[in-house]
């Protein structure tokens, strides 16, 4: 019974794959992914200055391996959000398109798996990118340092992270609104999130109702904290001495991760239905 069950499992996953092999393949023909890595290469190059530069004031006295290191956090951060944004909206267009989604449907394969396969394959074209330009940065610092740097992977790994977050988020409001604004509502989203610190203690001292200060923080903690991740990743990378705790931080964004993937498939269900 219960080798049955593993092994139902495991065919359930693996055309979650087939699917998401799929999803990959059709991201990784967009043009414009090609466009930004290569924008996002040149910049993580930019890396390379700090240690040309002779002359310390230029980058505040900092070492040119935190400012080089700095350079590529920066980088990699706007690129791999951009990214995310931009190639998932345009292959979801092209495959959640009515003629695509009708071809899936008309096969033995449930919604939730569907929607699996396309969340693992943009997260997939995501994490090559992160890789690449993460890579990059590591390669800068190891030619002119000779040091192996392993932190940079330790403090990039946010990224990723944050990647599989933007990617699910992007695709939740792609299947409630089908269009372009499911990315602006990213935007909002991510920007909601830089300010959740300053707003928590905004209305934990503002003049409010007790019902409804208790309900604008139980709304503020839901938001994904992407100044603490950041700062998780700062203090990684040792850009910034921060006090942070990462275990809170990083286990709220997979959870959150977790719901917003179990929304996104009930939702779903009543995807491209009339």
């Amino acid at each position: 019974m219960l080798k049955t069950t593993i092994l139902k499992k495991l065919k359930q996953w693996r055309l979650v794959a087939v699917i998401a092999k799929d999803v990959r393949r059709s991201a990784l023909k967009e043009r414009m992914l090609y466009g930004f890595l290569l924008l996002a290469l040149l910049f993580v190059l930019m890396a390379n200055v700090p240690f040309i530069v002779k002359d310390p004031k230029v980058f505040d006295n900092q070492p040119p391996e935190v400012a080089a290191v700095q350079i590529g956090f920066v980088s990699i951060n706007i690129f791999i959000l951009l990214i995310a944004i931009f190639i998932s909206l345009t292959t979801l267009q092209n495959f959640l398109a009515k003629e695509k989604l009708a071809l899936l449907l008309s096969k033995p394969v449930w919604r939730w798996q569907i929607i699996e396969g396309i969340i693992l394959g943009l997260y997939q074209m995501i994490f090559l990118n992160w890789f690449l330009l993460t890579a990059g940065v590591w390669l800068v610092v190891f030619s002119h340092t000779k040091s192996l740097s392993f932190y940079i992977w330790q403090g990039m790994s946010v990224t990723a992270l944050l990647a599989f977050f933007y990617v699910t988020l992007v695709v939740f409001f792609y299947c409630i609104l089908p269009n372009i604004m499911a990315g602006l509502f990213t935007f909002f989203m991510l920007i909601a999130g830089f300010g959740v610190n300053f707003a928590h203690d905004m209305f934990a001292r503002g003049p409010y109702p007790f019902f409804l200060r208790k309900s604008l923080i139980l709304g503020l903690n839901v938001l994904p904290k992407i100044n603490d991740l950041w700062g998780v990743s700062m203090r990684s990378l040792k850009l910034f001495r921060i006090d942070v705790h990462p275990t809170p931080i990083i286990l709220h964004t997979i959870l959150l991760i977790i719901v917003l993937n179990i929304l996104t498939s009930f939702k779903f269900r009543r995807f491209g239905r009339t």
